[in-house]
């Protein structure tokens, strides 16, 4: 039976997720790609989904098959506007409950009790409104299907057909509630109508002479309650005095459906958000023409790939002003680790995070950049990013660098991704490729899938394990970026003396500016 939108099991549901963010979603930018989904629907609670990627490739098969299908604008419109009205129901029905079940309450009244009416109306309406919407319609997914079949099985049981039936009764009979108001000097006096005079159609007859045509309607609907409410209630409970039958079958309606949502039906109004705020939030990207796919899983690292990949971080931050330059990686075995090497300023750590993005979105079931693609089912991923040093410690750079780099190797295994960006930038080349070379090493020993962002150009012919790749300048003009990532030996070139060169700052040329002859690099003399 139908379960969860997420899980294809109660069983995998019930397993605890993770409450905070992993330790790789600030070097990744994670948290920067999550925040705003995150803010946006924070009423949802989605955090623990987010947070916690899977291990299991069914249910992420499970995933990837709801949101292919919620591609369709209209079948996501349907299933959103569901949602959002079901969860806030929900979240009111929860509110109503508290009113009516606590001993303290001032709104355990005849009011609220109609809210409850209200909202049992509503929701029976929203889960016939999308079984008509979705008549006649193929679902192909195994989790719109399954919830699709849920509910036509949960709308046609005894005890829902009763739920309408006494709502629609107690319409009925509050419908033929009438009374009369006397008020006078403040007090309110309520007795039942009998056949009393209308006076507010005696007004409306008299006064429609100066009517002057229908004029524009200025009135607006209030969001919020009115603030009256205790003298509301107060009215109705004279009106009750009068009408005791009735009321007493709407204090028994209240008693018996206080819990009138399903468990199932509200849990899928909040799941399905998960699918919904990731689609609207790539909307942007995709309308400007950036690849997403839906990842192949491998149990193994034997053939990983991702082709027109890109950092959604990145792109998420250029907003209008542009699109990310995409990339490709590809690792065959025995390949396992990518070298990163090139200029500053080329794309490597921008590379190095795209990488990371698309095995951790991938394992969340969702779609990812790139025009496809094929990702490790990894156990954890490990970054290695530059930090500030911790003062507090009197370590240097280089003694935190290695512990740090001794702490990833002891955690992980030959199912985790690793990415370590510009280690041992603060210490002697010579010390750096001795160190190096330990380190990769250990990373060939290890047998998982790394990328290594570095300046050591060395170690990037470090073993069979090894691919090589440069980011690239343009070659007219080598001081301009291309950030483009491609296979290749590393050249050994850093492109300091295009830059200084393109900027009038090589040595011949400050020397001259120095002895007087002015030098504007813009005119080239």
């Amino acid at each position: 039976m139908f379960y969860s939108i997420l899980f294809p099991a109660e069983e995998q549901w019930e397993k605890p997720r993770k409450e905070a963010a992993p330790d790789c979603f600030r070097d990744l930018y994670l948290d920067q790609i999550f925040r705003p989904i995150l803010n946006g629907s924070k009423e949802y609670g989605l955090e623990g989904f987010f947070y916690t990627p899977l291990r299991d490739g069914d249910t992420i098969t499970y995933r990837q098959k709801v949101m292919r299908e919620l591609e369709d604008d209209g079948l996501r419109g349907f299933f959103s506007d569901f949602s959002q009205s079901v969860y806030r129901l929900s979240q009111s029905t929860e509110a109503i409950k508290k009113s009516l079940t606590s001993e303290n309450s001032y709104e355990n009244h005849y009011l609220t009790k109609g809210r409850l009416l209200d909202c049992s109306d509503s929701y029976c309406t929203e889960l016939a409104g999308l079984t008509d919407r979705l008549r006649g319609r193929t679902l192909c997914s195994d989790g719109l299907r399954g919830f699709m079949r849920y509910l036509a099985a949960y709308t046609g049981t005894e005890a829902f057909t009763e739920l309408r039936e006494q709502i629609g009764r107690l319409r009925e009979q509050l419908s033929s509630v009438e009374y009369c108001m006397l008020i006078k000097n403040g007090v309110i006096r309520v007795r039942k109508y009998e056949g009393q005079e209308d006076h507010s159609k005696e007004i409306l007859r008299l006064f429609d002479k100066f009517r002057q045509g229908d004029g524009t309607n200025y009135r607006r609907k209030l969001s919020e309650e009115p603030s009256a409410q205790h003298v509301e209630a107060a009215v109705l409970n004279m009106v009750a005095s009068w009408y005791k039958d009735i009321f007493e079958d709407l204090d028994h309606f209240c008693s018996k459906y206080l819990d009138f949502i399903d468990p199932t039906v509200a849990r899928f109004s909040r799941e399905i958000q998960f699918y919904l705020s990731w689609l609207e939030y790539i909307r942007p990207h995709r309308e400007k023409g950036l690849p997403f796919c839906y990842p192949k899983l491998c149990e193994s690292a034997e053939h990983l790939y991702d082709r027109d990949g890109f950092d959604l971080a990145l792109a998420s931050s250029m907003g209008g002003a542009g699109r990310p330059v995409t990339n490709d990686f590809v690792l065959n075995t025995p390949e396992r680790i990518i070298v990163v090497t090139g200029p500053n300023q080329g794309g490597k750590t921008t590379f190095a995070r795209a990488f990371g993005q698309i095995h951790y979105l991938s394992c969340l079931g969702l779609c990812v950049p790139g025009r496809e693609a094929a990702i490790l089912l990894f156990d954890s991923i490990l970054t290695h990013f530059g930090r500030e040093e911790d003062l507090s410690t009197q370590n240097g750079k280089l003694q935190d660098d290695l512990e740090r780099l001794h702490e990833l190797l002891g955690r992980a295994t030959s199912r985790s991704i690793l990415i370590i960006n510009e280690i041992f930038s603060s210490t002697t080349l010579t010390d750096a490729l001795l160190l190096g070379g330990r380190m990769m090493d250990a990373l060939a020993k290890l047998g998982a899938p790394a990328v290594c962002v570095t300046f050591i150009d060395e170690l990037a012919a470090h073993g069979e394990e090894t691919v090589s790749m440069m980011s690239s300048v343009r070659e007219d003009d080598p001081a301009v970026r291309t950030f483009r990532i491609t296979r290749r030996p590393p050249d050994g070139l850093a492109y300091a003396m295009h830059i200084a060169g393109k900027y009038g700052l090589t040595y011949e040329r400050l020397c001259e500016r120095l002895r007087g002859g002015f030098y504007d690099h813009r005119k080239g003399g």
